[in-house]
């Protein structure tokens, strides 16, 4: 039986450096540390008399590069943090490619932002929230989603693409 031992462990030893080399490479997950979030209304793009949208951008701050696959999806609060029901229309994961340092990419929102509806309500969230690794990015919203009554606001996402720097 020994006989047989140090090969084994001679061969195990032997790819410990290719193992440690491919994970030496590996993009890590961004985190909520070595990344920004902001809100950009395209300068009223969006903005119509009764729907409304913005460009959500992710920048990587850090000085490695890194990877939004492990993102969480979009969700938004009140001012007390709790959650606001919504409903998308189209959830878009995030890019599971990697982000280099000072890299942005983006995706459209949008919604119904006034009281077309009859019967209906608007509501006001606080903060958008964008869950990334160890905790999660947060930005002031403050704009007007607005849904029949009885149903929660829907929004529309479009799908991230690279944003300009």
């Amino acid at each position: 039986m020994m006989r047989w031992m140090v090969p084994g462990i001679a061969l195990g030893l032997s790819c410990l450096p290719v193992y440690a080399h491919a994970h030496a490479h590996a993009v890590r997950d961004c985190t909520f540390h070595h990344a920004a979030m902001v809100l950009d209304d395209g300068q009223g793009a969006f903005d119509g008399m009764m729907h409304g949208g913005m460009w959500l951008v992710v920048r990587n701050t850090g000085p490695r590069a890194c990877s939004l696959a492990s993102a969480g999806p979009i969700s938004f609060e009140d001012g007390h943090h709790h959650t606001i029901p919504v409903r998308w229309q189209q959830g878009v994961a995030v890019p599971d490619g990697m982000l280099r340092p000072g890299g942005q990419v983006r995706t459209a929102l949008r919604w119904v932002s006034g009281n077309a509806f009859d019967p209906g309500y608007c509501i006001t969230p606080a903060t958008l929230v964008l869950p990334l690794h160890g905790g999660a990015l947060r930005q002031s919203f403050g704009r007007s989603l607005c849904a029949p009554s009885g149903v929660p606001p829907t929004l529309e996402q479009q799908p991230w693409r690279a944003a300009p720097e």
